[in-house]
């Protein structure tokens, strides 16, 4: 998903999105499994997508889905640090009997509809037809496209006239109604295959809400540890425990999540104790959230996103490579990380965490480096910058880091260096493909991976990205990439994902700047608040203090 590495939000943009669910990183330890009682509230922003699982493209609407829902995977804490696919108590089994190619997924009973439907396998069926279907118009369909799953048959479906039409490789068992028969164009391993339906996970529903999916932005109809009973407003979405749930039971009776589009507001709440969690801190409150909040200021490494500078291929301005890594050498990342951000972010030097599996190396080195003597020197042996300015992006409301960078440039380059402010972050984007853009621009952006993969760090620099902002293409790459994906072996899938990031670095025409860590704080009236290096919250464990 992409993120603007201007201002601290999440946006509902096409890339990526997971949803993720229950998961360990931080804050108490106290809490979960049992059903203590209670209420409580979590702070979310009004969805640009509504609450329809198929369509649902942000953190605000997947934050509610993860408490409703229950999918086929949530994302845990395996070896180490790092995060994997792990199976959810309704997925009782999945497996490929030819290498990757024809996958068999097997379901539990009893995970029933809150309206009383019973789900079935044909639950999951109709709902990945009616994602796939290009004439319904939802935004998850990708997930079974050439650039994730790739299902048999999606290409005669995803086109604006077929609606109605279904696909070749998603079937129910002729034996057992239970049971999902899912055919691939191309073999996938099984943690690929795993990674690629837990995130973004598009989440089973009921007859009913594929008959009126416009409802479910009202009512949603879920079979997960938490329901709805009130309709969604415009202020709040509440749920309340699943009575009925065969899985672990929610610990509290309710969660509110309150909708703010104000970030000091949603602050002033929290530090008056009359809202209870917030996943992401507003950037005003960063420098005084771990005074004020003490050990309930949850700031973890590991956060599966990152902020990067991008040069457009085809610009003149930076044909020189050795000029691009001048700017880069320049720029005192450690310095803005501890005066602007308190901490809460640090210095990239890869495009992956040691949060995913095989992230967490140097793999920039010297040329990810701050050294302005340095800079300088390569920037004069390259001939200098061709016209002697840059231009970077940033928010109306996010330009104080911006603003550093162009200082550290003009100090330590010599050149000018000027901020473009935009209004919001979808007007930086129309901007970006506009034909406007000035020969000398620096892409400012970010992105926050759907899955706990190298891929998913790195897919938006493939050729055929729809998000690839800079025109970036390297054929090296883009067969890197893909022969990971369809590596059916762990090791040498990470291998040939590492190996396609240094053909990134080695070309850099983008780099990642800051990686950011979980930033979150939760109220004294809470325990168990767990937020995954996804940004989601584990809600069904949270417990509510007498």
């Amino acid at each position: 998903m992409r993120r603007s590495a201007m201002v601290t939000v999440a946006v509902a943009l096409t890339g990526g999105l997971a949803l993720a669910g229950c998961s360990s990183s931080g804050g108490d330890s106290g809490g979960g499994g049992g059903q203590s009682g209670g209420d409580f509230s979590i702070a979310i922003e009004s969805s640009n997508t509504g609450l329809l699982p198929t369509n649902c493209w942000d953190v605000y609407c997947a934050q509610v889905l993860n408490a409703a829902y229950t999918g086929l995977y949530t994302f845990e804490k395996s070896d180490g640090d790092a995060y994997t696919a792990t199976p959810t108590e309704l997925n009782k089994s999945v497996s490929s009997d030819d290498a990757g190619t024809s996958w068999t997924i097997s379901l539990n009973e009893g995970f029933d509809f809150s309206n009383g439907e019973k789900l079935t396998a044909q639950s999951f069926v109709d709902t990945w037809n009616y994602a796939a279907n290009g004439g319904n118009g939802q935004q998850l369909g990708f997930v079974f496209g050439p650039s994730a799953l790739n299902v048999k048959g999606y290409k005669a479906v995803s086109g604006p006239k077929t609606k109605g039409e279904k696909m070749a490789g998603v079937s129910v068992d002729e034996n057992d109604p239970m049971t999902i028969k899912v055919e691939v164009e191309e073999p996938l391993s099984n943690d690929m295959f795993a990674n690629l339906l837990a995130g973004p996970q598009i989440m089973p529903m009921s007859k009913a809400a594929l008959k009126d999916p416009k409802s479910q932005n009202k009512q949603l109809i879920s079979n997960g540890p938490f329901v709805m009973q009130e309709d969604a407003t415009s202020q709040s979405i509440k749920l309340v425990r699943n009575s009925g749930y065969k899985g672990t039971p929610a610990s509290a009776d309710s969660v509110e999540f309150r909708i703010y589009e104000d970030g000091n507001s949603e602050w002033a709440d929290l530090q008056g104790n009359t809202l209870d969690v917030v996943p992401q801190l507003p950037d005003s409150a960063i420098s005084s959230a771990s005074s004020v909040l003490g050990e309930r200021f949850i700031n973890q490494p590991g956060a599966m996103e990152y902020s990067f500078y991008g040069f457009f291929q085809d610009s003149k301005v930076f044909a020189d490579r050795d000029v691009r890594v001048a700017i880069a050498k320049a720029i005192d990342w450690d310095q803005i990380n501890s005066k602007i951000w308190f901490g809460t972010r640090d210095r990239a030097t890869s495009f992956a965490p040691a949060t995913i599996p095989g992230g967490g190396t140097d793999l920039c080195g010297d040329d990810c480096t701050f050294d302005a003597a340095g800079a300088k020197q390569k920037l004069d042996d390259a001939g200098g910058l061709p016209g002697g300015s840059v231009e970077i992006a940033a928010l109306s409301k996010g330009k104080e880091t911006t603003t550093a960078v162009c200082n550290q440039l003009q100090t330590n380059l010599g050149i000018k260096c000027s901020v473009k402010l935009f209004s919001d972050f979808g007007a930086y984007i129309d901007f970006l493909y506009s034909d406007s853009i000035p020969d000398n621009f620096i892409v400012n952006s970010g992105w926050v991976a759907d899955n706990p993969t190298i891929a998913s760090m790195i897919g938006p620099f493939a050729s055929d990205s729809d998000v690839n902002d800079i025109g970036y293409s390297n054929k090296e790459f883009d067969r890197l990439l893909q022969e990971g994906n369809h590596a059916t072996d762990p090791s040498t899938q990470q291998q040939k994902w590492v190996d396609a990031e240094k053909v990134l670095f080695a070309d850099f025409y983008a780099y990642p700047t800051q990686m950011l860590n979980t930033a979150a704080g939760y109220s004294t009236n809470v325990s168990g608040v767990e937020i995954n290096p996804l940004g989601f919250v584990n809600t069904a464990d949270i417990t509510v203090n007498s």
